[in-house]
């Protein structure tokens, strides 16, 4: 549609609308693209009963629950969440001297994207706890 207005608006210099045609195709060819990854990225996880598990979880969804079964080492290797925690970058910095403890700011020292992905889910989880509008998560 807006490439339509384009065309027919005649105000609009030639050059200007020859390069929206040509960034018209490649958004097109991109959003091919994007559609073949996101099919094969959901093929993954249906065949994949831990990604299909991790998915239950409110927040997690597919693409957390592939991320994280592709990305994320054995479980036992982790002594507890926290540790996981650590893994990902989701703990305070620890400042302790002297039996002293002070924690600093989140490390960040994990997997970006990783991190990334949870804590967007999580937030929409909150969003809707507050909103009312999500039955499935506990308080």
């Amino acid at each position: 549609m807006p490439l339509e207005r384009i065309n027919a608006d005649n105000t609009l210099p030639a050059l200007a609308r020859e390069l929206f045609i040509i960034h018209a195709k490649e958004y097109v060819q991109l959003q091919a693209r994007l559609e073949e990854v996101e099919d094969k990225l959901m093929a993954w996880h249906r065949n994949n009963d831990c990604s299909r598990r991790l998915a239950r979880i409110p927040g997690v969804g597919p693409i957390g629950a592939s991320l994280l079964a592709m990305k994320t080492p054995a479980p036992e290797t982790f002594r507890s969440a926290r540790h996981f925690a650590a893994w990902l970058g989701l703990t305070p910095k620890d400042h302790s001297t002297a039996g002293k403890v002070r924690l600093g700011v989140i490390t960040r020292a994990g997997d970006e994207a990783l991190r990334s992905v949870l804590v967007v889910g999580a937030t929409a989880v909150i969003r809707q706890l507050r909103r009312g509008q999500c039955a499935a998560a506990s308080p």
